[in-house]
């Protein structure tokens, strides 16, 4: 329920932008551009997502954005699926949320499934939003660019992981720190595995998707920005967000994974590489991460 004051301002607004707020406040779990667009553009509902021309989306989260920025939407920009729109003071909206509640959500909710350490879930969930679930899929995908085998994106994961946890692992949630942070994951020339830099993974995604890791970067830095949200509620919090699994690199169910993985294999993987895959996988060649792929262990 709006105040008087907050009505007023909801009723200045263009109807257009009236329209968005409406329609998203339907939506306390969230909601994606394209499916507002549906609900929002005449005829639109008659179309499949994947036709909605990207040029009307484009202008769609532009308009959401200037609404987040007046207060009437919350935008997640570290979903696995993209942007999602909710509206302000969403239980789903991260910026609402206390450290003892991102401590009580995760353990009741994660805990058992991925181990108690919130640190390592709430670096993957950054990963997700910065790196993994982007445009980086576009570039990883037979049909997209496919410019990226699984055992470099298995490599490419870990780095990128190893980038995060180191992040949060400092706990300095300064804007010169964000600022670092999103310089280092976005550097082109970057070597994120073997020996391909990023800008050559992403190959014609790279401006894009650059530009998008330093808004998610961004995202997060605002977060942090209130006295009350320190690193440590950034982690109990963030670490609720995100499909994260406990059998990833950093988790606690790897060890067991590799374990597993290398009672079962011929040849047998030798000692030395089964150390590095327990310590350091992004380390490795690329080629015998995407032999261990193909064979089953199981990537991010």
């Amino acid at each position: 329920m709006r105040s008087e004051a907050e009505f007023a301002v909801y009723a200045a607004l263009p109807v257009e932008y009236r329209q968005l707020v409406d329609v998203v406040d339907r939506f306390p779990h969230g909601v994606q551009a394209r499916r507002i667009a549906r609900m929002t553009y005449p005829g639109m509902w008659e179309l499949d997502e994947a036709d909605i021309d990207s040029r009307v989306v484009g202008i769609l989260r532009d308009r959401l954005s200037e609404l987040a920025a007046d207060g009437f939407v919350a935008i997640e920009r570290s979903s696995e699926y993209g942007d999602i729109y909710r509206p302000v003071n969403s239980p789903l909206d991260m910026a609402t949320w206390t450290l003892e509640q991102g401590r009580a959500y995760y353990a009741t909710r994660h805990a058992e499934l991925i181990g108690a350490d919130q640190l390592p879930a709430a670096a993957y969930s950054m990963v997700l939003g910065a790196w993994r679930t982007t445009l980086i899929e576009d570039a990883h995908a037979g049909d997209g660019l496919n410019r990226i085998s699984d055992g470099e994106m298995f490599a490419a994961n870990v780095a990128a992981f190893r980038i995060m946890r180191g992040f949060l692992t400092a706990a300095d949630r300064g804007p010169e720190a964000w600022q670092r942070l999103s310089h280092t994951l976005t550097d082109p020339e970057r070597v994120a595995a073997g020996s391909r830099t990023v800008a050559d993974l992403l190959g014609e995604h790279y401006p894009e998707w650059a530009a998008d890791c330093a808004s998610a970067v961004r995202y997060y830095a605002t977060l942090t920005a209130p006295a009350a949200h320190d690193m440590a509620w950034f982690i109990a919090v963030k670490s609720c967000f995100g499909a994260v699994s406990g059998n990833w690199f950093g988790m606690p169910g790897w060890a067991r994974v590799v374990d597993a993985f290398a009672g079962r294999t011929e040849p047998a993987v030798p000692e030395t590489v089964r150390a590095a895959l327990l310590t350091a996988p992004d380390q490795l060649d690329p080629a015998i991460l995407e032999q261990y792929v193909r064979a089953g262990i199981g990537t991010l």
